[in-house]
């Protein structure tokens, strides 16, 4: 019997991660464009981006059904997308805060709630008094924990210190670009800068994470603050989503956490003071493992252990 291919998706304010698997949880090819995920409607080039990511997958394997786990309330334009270029397929969008997927995949790991922070965060956990959720109001409301979030609130420093609140220390030769040529002394200047700055997007500020870990590994007092503010904004969402009892883990899972050992480190500290919940992290896990378990499983494939283990480990053809 032929081997059926599912395509999963993971889509967030960043990138977007494309995977034909096939009912195995064997990956047959993966492919990346642009994110999807947006916090309205009408922001993003959906249509195009789905379009060039189906005339790429076209010559590779015709899936049998989709599944998309979105970082963004703009379900209905990427739905309509993917049912466009993919015509009479079976299509499924879930938000990925609402939980569904993350959790089904986190319980495989043993645990019942997951802090996900990439551009922005979220929580979500199934407690003994029903399923809790934390964050995940956006850039303007609450970002905290993620590297959107976090490289906003860098850039705040650093306009504080160009008006003398304090020093930003490192950050300000990071942010130096946005002052380039300009005199700011001169109101003209000055308004400049702050178009400059307005006019840095989400995905661009969470570019700016890496460069601030590194910042810290080195010993910046800005740097370990913002980071050390992060660490606490996710403890405290494990906490909320969490029960408080020995033995409950909490998965940390998202881009923010890639490569940072410092960050681990003093989430578990945060957390510690808070509950007596565990974190989790392996770097394998993230969103396009939860949306790769769901795809089969919605489709009727079995999924056991030695399954998810070949998903968690992204074992290819």
């Amino acid at each position: 019997m032929e081997n059926k291919i599912y395509l999963a998706i993971d889509s967030g304010g960043s990138k977007t991660l494309w995977s034909l698997i096939d009912g195995r949880g064997v990956t047959v090819y993966e492919t990346k464009t642009a994110g999807l995920g947006a916090i309205r409607e009408g922001i993003l080039p959906i249509d195009e981006t789905v379009r060039l990511a189906a005339n790429e997958l076209e010559g590779v394997a015709s899936p049998i059904a989709i599944f998309l786990s979105l970082g963004g309330p703009n379900t209905r334009e990427v739905e309509t997308a993917l049912k466009k270029h993919f015509p009479n397929k079976h299509v499924k969008v879930e938000r990925e805060a609402c939980g569904d997927a993350i959790l089904r995949a986190a319980a495989y790991m043993n645990c019942s709630s997951v802090v996900m922070c990439g551009t922005g965060s979220v929580a979500v956990g199934d407690t003994a008094n029903g399923r809790k959720f934390c964050g995940g109001w956006g850039p303007v409301y609450g970002d905290g924990g993620s590297g959107g979030g976090l490289g906003q609130d860098a850039l705040k420093l650093y306009l504080r210190d160009v008006d003398g609140f304090g020093s930003s220390h490192g950050l300000r030769n990071m942010f130096a670009f946005l002052s380039d040529g300009l005199e700011l002394s001169e109101f003209k200047d000055r308004m400049e800068l702050k178009n400059r700055a307005v006019n840095l997007d989400r995905r661009t500020l969470a570019s700016f994470a890496p460069k601030i870990y590194d910042l810290w590994e080195k010993g910046d007092v800005a740097a370990e603050k913002l980071y050390s503010d992060a660490a606490r904004e996710i403890a405290k969402m494990a906490y909320l989503t969490s029960d408080d009892k020995s033995g409950s883990r909490v998965l940390l899972c998202g881009g923010f956490f890639a490569n940072k050992p410092l960050l681990l480190c003093r989430c578990r500290e945060e957390l510690e003071k808070l509950s007596r919940a565990n974190v989790v992290y392996d770097p394998c896990f993230s969103p396009s493992v939860a949306a790769k378990t769901a795809v089969l499983e919605s489709n009727g494939e079995i999924v056991d252990k030695e399954i998810f283990k070949r998903i968690l480990k992204n074992e290819r053809k």
